[in-house]
C-alpha cells in the first residue's frame, strides 16, 4: 500500500493523563502540506478533527481510522467504522486499523465525549468488573480479523491493518496478511523481530509516537547527529525511521515544529549516522505513551 512518507498523529494524549484540544493544530498540519492523517475511535476527536481536515480536499487527503478494543466483535466493529466515518464526514477511510490485539468487553459505541462526557467515554473504552479488572472478550483475533476484510469488501475502507500486533498476533490472523502494521519504533524501542518479520511478509510499517519516548529528545547522540546533518533531533529520529522503511507520524501543536517534521522527507542520514541510532536501543527508557 503507497502512503506518503510522513504523517501526523491525532492523539490527544500527553504525558501524564493530559489531553491536547487538535483541531487547530490539524489545520495547521494541513495547511502545511502533511497528507497523511492517523485517527482512532478511542482517541475522541474525530468530529473536531474532522472539521479541521475539510480545509483539504479529500482526494488530497490518506485517512487512517482505528477500531479501540471493546470494537472486536463483527457487529460493533462495523457500526465503530460507520460511526467514525460520520463523525469524520467522509465516505470511506483510505486504511482502517485494529488498535491492538486484545479484545474488551463491548458495553456499547464509544461515540464522542463532547456527547457523553470523558467519564462516561473512559467507562465504556476501559470497562472493569466490581473488581476494577479489565473486562476481556474471548472473542478470536481470526473472526475479528475477518470482519475488518468485510470492510473493505463493502467499500468502508480501502485497506485494512492492525495496530501494536507482536509475532504471535499477527500469527492468529491467518493466511491473509494486513497491509500495515502500525508500532512503537524509535531509537529506544526499534521492535526489531517485529519490523523485520512484517518486511518477510510484505507488510507495511507505520511509526506511532516516534518522538516520545521520555528523554529521547535530550540524546546527546541525536544531538551531535544533527549539528552534522543541520538539522533538529527530531528530523534525525525521523529520518531514521524513514530510512528503515517506516511511515512516522509525529504530533506537535506548534506550527514551527509541524513545519521542521514535515522537512524531514528532505534529507537522509549517512551510514554511520544510522548505525549511530540504532546504537540507542542499549539506552532505552520507558515511553510515555
Amino acid at each position: 500500500m503507497r502512503m506518503p512518507p510522513i504523517g501526523f498523529g491525532c492523539s490527544p494524549f500527553r504525558p501524564g493523563g493530559r489531553r491536547v484540544d487538535l483541531e487547530g493544530a490539524v489545520r495547521s498540519a494541513v495547511t502545511t502540506g502533511y497528507h497523511l492523517f492517523d485517527l482512532a475511535e478511542l482517541y475522541g476527536n474525530e468530529r473536531t478533527v474532522g472539521r479541521a481536515l475539510r480545509l483539504a480536499p479529500r482526494s488530497d487527503l490518506f485517512l487512517v481510522g482505528k477500531a479501540w478494543r471493546t470494537s472486536f466483535r463483527p457487529a460493533a466493529l462495523r457500526r465503530a467504522c460507520e460511526d467514525s466515518l460520520l463523525r469524520l464526514g467522509i465516505e470511506a477511510f483510505d486504511l482502517y486499523l485494529l488498535h491492538a490485539p486484545e479484545a474488551w468487553k463491548h458495553s456499547g459505541p464509544l461515540g464522542e465525549p463532547e456527547e457523553a462526557g470523558w467519564k462516561e467515554f473512559e467507562r465504556r473504552a476501559v470497562p472493569r468488573d466490581a473488581q476494577g479488572e479489565i473486562e476481556l472478550d474471548p472473542v478470536p483475533l481470526a473472526e475479528t480479523w475477518e470482519a475488518m476484510r468485510d470492510l473493505a469488501q463493502r467499500g468502508l475502507t480501502e485497506g485494512v491493518g492492525v495496530s501494536n500486533f507482536g509475532l504471535e498476533h499477527l500469527d492468529a490472523l491467518g493466511p491473509e496478511r494486513p497491509a500495515v502494521n502500525q508500532i512503537a519504533h524509535s531509537p529506544y524501542k526499534p521492535n526489531g523481530d517485529v519490523v523485520d518479520c512484517c518486511r518477510q511478509w510484505g507488510i507495511g510499517l507505520m511509526a506511532h509516537s516516534p518522538l516520545s519516548a521520555a528523554g529521547l529528545l535530550a540524546e546527546p547522540v541525536l544531538a551531535e547527529l544533527a549539528g552534522r546533518h543541520q538539522c533538529t533531533p527530531a528530523q534525525v529520529v525521523l529520518r531514521w525511521n524513514l530510512a528503515r522503511g517506516l511511515v512516522p507520524l509525529p504530533s506537535s501543536s506548534d506550527p514551527v515544529h509541524l513545519a521542521e517534521n514535515l522537512r524531514a522527507v528532505d534529507g537522509e542520514l549517512d551510514p554511520a549516522a544510522l548505525a549511530a541510532g540504532d546504537s540507542l536501543a542499549a539506552r532505552a527508557v520507558d515511553s510515555p505513551r
